[in-house]
């Protein structure tokens, strides 16, 4: 039997779209998605992993756009988002 393994997009796709979908207009579940977003960025080095994070960090933020209508709770997500960009901009610049 040969088992192929999956790769950290698809992983990533798999821990995400479904609950991203689904919270759109829950302010704590996003922020948490970002942050957790956040905290698997500081062990991710590889462009391709970093892509994929910002990818679902990038659809989290516009989905909250759409589904959030307090100015506060938007302003909460965009902080969020961009510390998951730095995050990702620091990892490439590493020499992990």
């Amino acid at each position: 039997m040969i088992a192929l393994a999956a790769t950290f997009p698809e992983i990533t796709d798999v821990a995400f779209n479904e609950i991203r979908q689904s919270a759109r207009s829950s302010t704590a579940v996003t922020i948490r998605l970002l942050e957790t977003i956040a905290v698997i960025a500081r062990f991710s080095h590889r462009p391709g992993d970093r892509a994929a994070l910002i990818r679902h960090a990038e659809m989290i933020a516009r989905g909250s756009r759409d589904g959030l209508s307090e100015v506060e709770d938007l302003r909460a997500v965009e902080e969020r988002y961009q510390r998951v960009l730095q995050l990702c901009s620091e990892s490439s610049g590493s020499s992990h």
